[in-house]
């Protein structure tokens, strides 16, 4: 029984809004309102495969509107969504400041190294640093990534566990039942 316990436990808490990639992941719609904002874009799986992309047009505990284009809205029942995927930016500094970096310290410490003046070094590293920090900012503006919401948390099944022994005159071991 305390094996069911702990199993419970654990499964309860895998189940509970917990994070992917630093991001909170909702198991209901009432959590889901928590996460994302009206008029984001996001894409949504249906129950049976379908993907459908567009803009949040409203959310409730029970129902979500989604919003394609010019045509009508798409509304779905909490039961009916497998999950919920946002389109998220990377952020801007990042990408500046790694582009930079690898642009300029590079050169800073081969011109270090060699018998140019401090001033000469400078000005080469803040060029190849300046190159370097637009590749970067284009990188970020580029990169997009799909990020899971929401996910339909599966329906709670009754498990039970069964530990026996096994023994004969030749054998000794432990059977392990596991019954959904």
């Amino acid at each position: 029984m305390k094996l069911a316990a702990a199993s419970a436990v654990v499964l309860g808490s895998l189940l509970a809004a917990s994070p992917v990639n630093g991001q909170e992941v909702a198991t209901t719609f009432d959590e889901l309102r928590r996460i994302v904002s009206l008029d984001q874009s996001i894409s949504v799986t249906d129950s049976t495969g379908a993907t459908h992309k567009g803009r949040l047009a409203s959310l409730s505990p029970t129902s979500l509107q989604l919003r394609q284009g010019s045509g009508p809205s798409v509304t779905f029942t909490e039961r009916d969504v497998n999950n919920v995927s946002a389109v998220r930016s990377d952020p801007l500094w990042n990408g500046l400041m790694i582009g930079f970096a690898v642009g300029a310290i590079p050169v800073a410490l081969v011109g270090g190294a060699a018998s140019a003046s401090p001033s000469e070094v400078a000005a080469v590293a803040a060029g190849y640093g300046t190159i370097g920090l637009l590749s970067g900012l284009l990188i970020d503006v580029v990169n997009k990534q799909t990020t899971p919401i929401y996910i339909h948390a599966a329906q709670s099944r009754s498990s039970r566990f069964r530990l026996a022994p096994l023994y004969s005159s030749r054998r000794l071991g432990l059977q392990l039942v596991a019954a959904y």
